[in-house]
């Protein structure tokens, strides 16, 4: 999970949509490059059932992005 700004009255939508695809990016990196999901791969979980979910809340508002592995 990642926090940003709220949307400012003078952002453009597109540009405050841009922020928080940047920062799910930021996640979803985060989750690989720290394999969080490491664990489950122990224990003989497949891959294929894995869901990686990245969420970024802009304020009290979540945008979540969700994938398998």
């Amino acid at each position: 999970m990642k926090t940003i700004e709220k949307q400012q009255e003078t952002e453009p939508d597109d540009k405050f949509r841009l922020r928080i695809n940047n920062r799910i990016e930021k996640v979803l990196n985060q989750i690989d490059k720290n394999k969080y999901y490491k664990e489950l791969i122990i224990n003989k979980i497949e891959p294929k059932n894995i869901i990686k979910l990245a969420i970024a809340f802009a304020g009290k508002e979540p945008f979540i992005t969700k994938l398998k592995a």
